[in-house]
């Protein structure tokens, strides 16, 4: 199987402003690209948040995201399961009122509801906590859904990128 990897934006924002800044990593950069192509799924909603701020990340993008595959968030099957993942997050009473305001609002429902549809692996920093109240959480859903997911490190791991 041709594994996909759905990168959350904390990602390369993450990446960008702490990990492996453009000017001090650029390998990681070149290797994100090259190692990460047909395999780096962009959904539309990040790709979007990336965009809003014009810096170095969004340059990058600019120029790298011929490598990814670009999904927007308007097909049958991802609307779907978007509908899905929002209905169980409302009827949860897990969750307070504004979280699930926020939730249904961000990119991040959008992400879980790719990968739901397509069997896409989740790349994010967040962490499952399974007691919040006042956030949603990615691996909560990813959970809830039997979403896989994986930090940035096992990513880095199953796409082969490497520094000499």
């Amino acid at each position: 199987m041709n594994k996909k990897y759905a990168l959350d934006a904390n990602i390369l924002i993450s990446c960008n402003r702490s990990y492996y800044p453009f000017d001090i990593a650029p390998s990681f950069w070149n290797q994100l690209k090259e190692k990460g192509r047909n395999k780096v799924v962009l959904i539309d909603k990040i790709r979007d948040e990336i965009y809003e701020n014009e810096d170095e990340l969004s340059n990058w993008l600019e120029t790298a995201e011929k490598y990814f595959i670009i999904r927007a968030s308007s097909d049958e099957n991802i609307l779907s399961n978007y509908t899905r993942i929002i209905n169980f997050i409302q009827s949860s009473e897990q969750y307070k009122a504004s979280a699930k305001a926020e939730f249904a609002s961000v990119a991040d429902s959008w992400l879980c509801a790719h990968a739901l549809a397509y069997g896409y692996i989740i790349v994010t920093q967040e962490k499952y906590e399974p007691n919040i109240k006042k956030q949603v959480k990615i691996p909560n859903v990813c959970e809830a859904f039997n979403i896989k997911y994986i930090n940035l490190l096992q990513f880095m791991r199953e796409i082969g990128i490497r520094f000499d």
